[in-house]
């Protein structure tokens, strides 16, 4: 394990302890006390009595301790090294200041990471992500991050999908990361209205504690997208010139499950975001007439309408 969430429980329940006794405060009480609050129900006992008695010789029986130096968790080797991939992160700006950043680096100079991103392989991940190394994207984001922990409210300039210019307030509840397209967005609330805000279109904003400074701002103007929603497609795959395992490749980050109807024929259950909606009907007519969808009839709907435009397009040239 990267990190162990119940030795570093006990170890900090410990080191606590003998903080205690090295400042001359600690008595039973107290290191019961300490005891109960930091660390697991079941330990109450195992920990004060394994000190108490000696079986754990940190704490003599009047409560003071031989230990000279100030406890501390030293990392490990592995954990240096997770740190270290982390430090290499392109996003890590988004999160760490300048210069907190270069002294981890400087600590962790000799320190091979653990992983990089040429590990990985993302397949049909978009080309045009966020800047993350522009400065006022960075400025931006934490200001939105500051406003979701302080639970505040920010005063938004914003450019829109059609390049309109927006000017709003809006109380930002999360921020979400795609993967695939490789943008952090905002879930926000406009007006008691939910709304996705790309990050990297946001040209400016700042932390507001009264809505008075944006009285002018427009907000019915606001282009707002519903809340993403969870939604479920069931296709056919006519097994033909690998068409399954083609499938399969093409739709590997979604949740799913697949079912053989016969010997070249399966069906195949998909689970997706209302977001990745648009992109779903491309990647489904790009398998033609190897791949049917049975269900829902509003996504059959879509698929039609799409050949249908095709179709038009295709008399027109």
């Amino acid at each position: 394990m990267l990190f162990s969430e119940i030795y570093s429980a006990y170890y900090n329940t410990v080191a606590s302890i003998i903080s205690c006794s090295q400042q001359g405060k600690l008595d039973s009480d107290l290191l019961f006390k300490i005891v109960k609050e930091s660390a697991f129900p079941e330990s109450f006992m195992t920990i004060g009595s394994a000190l108490e008695t000696g079986r754990w010789p940190l704490i003599k029986k009047d409560y003071n301790t031989n230990i000279q130096n100030i406890p501390t968790m030293p990392l490990s080797i592995l954990q240096k090294r997770w740190l270290k991939a982390l430090c290499n992160d392109k996003r890590i700006k988004l999160f760490v200041d300048d210069e907190v950043l270069a002294k981890l680096k400087l600590q962790l100079r000799d320190v091979d990471p653990l992983f990089t991103e040429n590990d990985y392989y993302l397949y049909d991940k978009y080309s045009d992500g966020d800047p993350y190394d522009d400065p006022d994207y960075i400025k931006n984001f934490r200001t939105v991050l500051e406003a979701i922990h302080q639970k505040k409210t920010i005063g938004v300039e914003y450019t829109g999908r059609f390049g309109q210019q927006k000017r709003f307030i809006c109380a930002p509840c999360k921020i979400e990361y795609s993967e695939k397209d490789d943008k952090f967005r905002i879930i926000s609330k406009v007006r008691n209205r939910h709304s996705i805000l790309n990050i990297a279109r946001i040209d400016s904003c700042e932390l507001c504690n009264d809505s008075a400074m944006f009285q002018s701002a427009n907000l019915c103007d606001l282009e707002l997208v519903g809340l993403s929603q969870k939604a479920t497609i069931t296709l056919e795959i006519y097994d033909e010139r690998k068409a399954m395992e083609r499938v399969m490749l093409a739709f590997a980050h979604f949740e799913k499950s697949a079912v053989q109807i016969s010997d070249d024929v399966y069906q195949l259950t998909l689970n997706y975001d209302s977001f990745d909606e648009t992109e779903l009907v491309v990647r489904v007519l790009s398998f033609g007439p190897m791949v049917k969808v049975l269900e829902p009839k509003c996504f059959r709907n879509l698929i039609q309408e799409r050949i249908s435009k095709q179709i038009e397009l295709m008399k027109r040239n």
